[in-house]
């Protein structure tokens, strides 16, 4: 039997699992079981409003810190948007690129 042969015997085929007798479904992993518990606990009225307040506290104290560990790991890797204020036009293109930038600023930067 040649390579190739034995590379197709042992190839997935589309509709078939690769682990039949894998977990069954709706059996919760650890990690599913901590994020229900954390969605539980962050839910309640009482530790919203705490999250709340620290976050405006960590926002006035340090609003870069907050923006690069709060905000741009909750924004999507790639996206594009255009934000507009006054006389300058911000084009976002991604958090892991700039646009037409080298050096890590974005063309015509200063």
């Amino acid at each position: 039997m040649s390579d190739i042969d034995q590379f197709e015997e042992h190839k997935f085929k589309a509709g078939q699992s690769g682990n039949p007798s894998g977990k069954p479904k709706g059996i919760c992993g650890g990690r599913v079981k901590a994020l229900g518990a954390l969605d539980r606990i962050t839910g309640k009225e009482e530790n919203i409003r705490l999250i709340e307040a620290a976050l405006e506290e960590a926002l006035q104290k340090k609003p870069l810190w907050f923006f690069m560990n709060i905000v741009m790991p909750l924004l999507p890797k790639e996206t594009k948007g255009v934000l507009e204020g006054g006389d300058r036009v911000i084009e976002w293109r991604s958090l892991v690129s700039t646009v037409g930038g080298t050096g890590g600023q974005a063309e015509g930067g200063g």
